[in-house]
Parts: C-alpha cells; sequence; structure tokens
C-alpha cells in the first residue's frame, strides 16, 4: 500500500487550493522535454525521444521516402523501443527496432546506430508489396513480424502527428523546452557532422557559432529546422532562424520577430535555416 505518494499528492492538491495563480505556477513541475502540434492534442516526448524521432524521419528523407513511411517508423520505434535506443531486448533485440542479429539485421554495433537502424527498417518497408495501403500498425507488423501485431495500433495516432512535423513539413510544429545529454557536443561542426550523416547532404556553412543549412522551400525547410530544434538536446543550440520565425529553448516556442512594431510574416520564399550556439561557458 503506497500510502506515502498517496499523502503527499493530498498534501499538494490542498496546498494548490488557497493558492494565488502564481504560486501555483510556482508549484508545478517544469516542463521539459518537445511538443508536437498545438493546443491540448499536444505529443509530448522527451528530449532523448525527440532527438531519435528526428534522426528517424531525417534517414527517411535521405533515402527517399515519405511522411506516411517516417509514420510507420515511428509506430513501430514507439512500441519496440519507446524511442529509446536501448543496448537490450528480448532474445537479442536491441535498438530502436529492437532488430536481432542473429536473424540478419546487422551486427550489434551496427544496429546500435540510430541512422544504419533506421535504414534498415526503410529498407525492409520497401520491399514489402501494398505497404503504402495498409495502416500504419499492419504496415509495422509487415516489418518486424510480431508476435503481437495489435499493439502496434495504439501509436498511430501520436506516430501520425509527430510525422507532420518532422516529415510533413508542418510550420512551427516542434517546440522543445529543455532538456541537456550527459555528453554535449557543443560545437557547430559536430552538429554539421551529424546533419551530413543523416541526412545525406553537407551543410551550407559552418564557423564558430553558426551552421546553416539551405535554402529550402517551406516543406524541406520546415522539416530541416524541427530536425535541428530536435537536436538541441544533445548540442548547445540557443536558437534555430527559418522563415521569419525563431525558435529559442522554453515554453514560448517559435515566435515571429517584430520589425518596425509588427510581428513578421512566415516568409513562403526558400530561406535558410540558421542555427546559433551559446557561448562556451
Amino acid at each position: 500500500m503506497r500510502v506515502l505518494p498517496a499523502l503527499t499528492s493530498l498534501l499538494l492538491a490542498a496546498a494548490l487550493v488557497g493558492c494565488t495563480d502564481d504560486q501555483r505556477d510556482l508549484l508545478r513541475p517544469t516542463p521539459t522535454g518537445c511538443y508536437f502540434g498545438a493546443g491540448e492534442d499536444r505529443t509530448h516526448l522527451s528530449a532523448e525521444q525527440a532527438a531519435n524521432a528526428a534522426t528517424i524521419a531525417a534517414v527517411g528523407h535521405r533515402d527517399g521516402m515519405d511522411e506516411r513511411a517516417v509514420a510507420v517508423a515511428f509506430t513501430t520505434a514507439f512500441q519496440e523501443s519507446e524511442l529509446i535506443n536501448v543496448d537490450y531486448g528480448h532474445d537479442d533485440s536491441l535498438g530502436l527496432f529492437q532488430q536481432r542479429p542473429s536473424m540478419g539485421w546487422g551486427t550489434e554495433e551496427e544496429l546500435m546506430d540510430p541512422v544504419y537502424a533506421s535504414f534498415k527498417f526503410y529498407e525492409k518497408l520497401r520491399r514489402i508489396d501494398g505497404w503504402q495501403d495498409m495502416t500504419l500498425a499492419e504496415a509495422a507488423q509487415a516489418v518486424q513480424v510480431s508476435a503481437y501485431p495489435e499493439l502496434y495500433e495504439k501509436w498511430e495516432d501520436e506516430a501520425t502527428m509527430i510525422a507532420a512535423a518532422l516529415a510533413g513539413g508542418q510550420e512551427s510544429g516542434l517546440m522543445c523546452v529543455s532538456g541537456t545529454a550527459d555528453e554535449v557536443a557543443s560545437d557547430p561542426a559536430s552538429l554539421a557532422e551529424a546533419y551530413e550523416y543523416q541526412w545525406g547532404i553537407e551543410a551550407t556553412s559552418v564557423d564558430d557559432s553558426t551552421v546553416v543549412i539551405g535554402p529550402y522551400e517551406s516543406v524541406p525547410g520546415w522539416n530541416r529546422a524541427a530536425w535541428a530544434v530536435a537536436r538541441a538536446y544533445d548540442h548547445s543550440i540557443a536558437s534555430v532562424e527559418y522563415a521569419g520565425r525563431v525558435w529559442t529553448p522554453g515554453e514560448e516556442g517559435w515566435t515571429a520577430p517584430e520589425a518596425e512594431g509588427e510581428a513578421t510574416e512566415v516568409s513562403s520564399e526558400p530561406s535558410t535555416i540558421v542555427v546559433t550556439f551559446a557561448p562556451p561557458e
């Protein structure tokens, strides 16, 4: 019987009753991680999950897969690993997709690389006839051949929403609040290297404080901007700018800089993604 947690919850609830709105805000847990979508229907991921999702989407783009294929991959990775790159699983399964070295997916080292694991997932999905006409869960099962195919179904809505931001070009579709990796790669060159490895194309320019990507039109541009925001977890990224909008870590998400007293419009012209890094402490 868990008396102490229940008692703590009751005491907190009682304390909140007599608080002002400002006091209640101070007592609430600080939001963390990343949010997809808008309003009450937002989907939350930890910063680590969001970074892994961004990698899965980038590899899909690199390999010519569309938004629906990325949603299938998300549906699968949610069920298999909760989008965490785990080094364990049933029998010899491991990684984001719980692929097995003994079943010919690759070596243990290869399958622990999210880029390689994603590539192998899409490689098999592409070979399945009619996967485009299947539900996300059916397509996931066709790749994985799980003993419990019905379990994929519960992740379809979340996978669809996240794919819209990372593969569908949803404007300002991803907002990350906070989160710091155990080992932070804080130099712009490391982000540029990750971009090239995952997307298969070099960044436009790199200097001591920024990485510039593009220019790109709206859909591919927002996909890459969202990828950069998701990478704020494992890099010291201070801001991401694209199409007249700026993202900085925090609850405000993407904002429009004001020009002569009025907010600027979202640009429909090809724009560069400018990723700015926090100065070293």
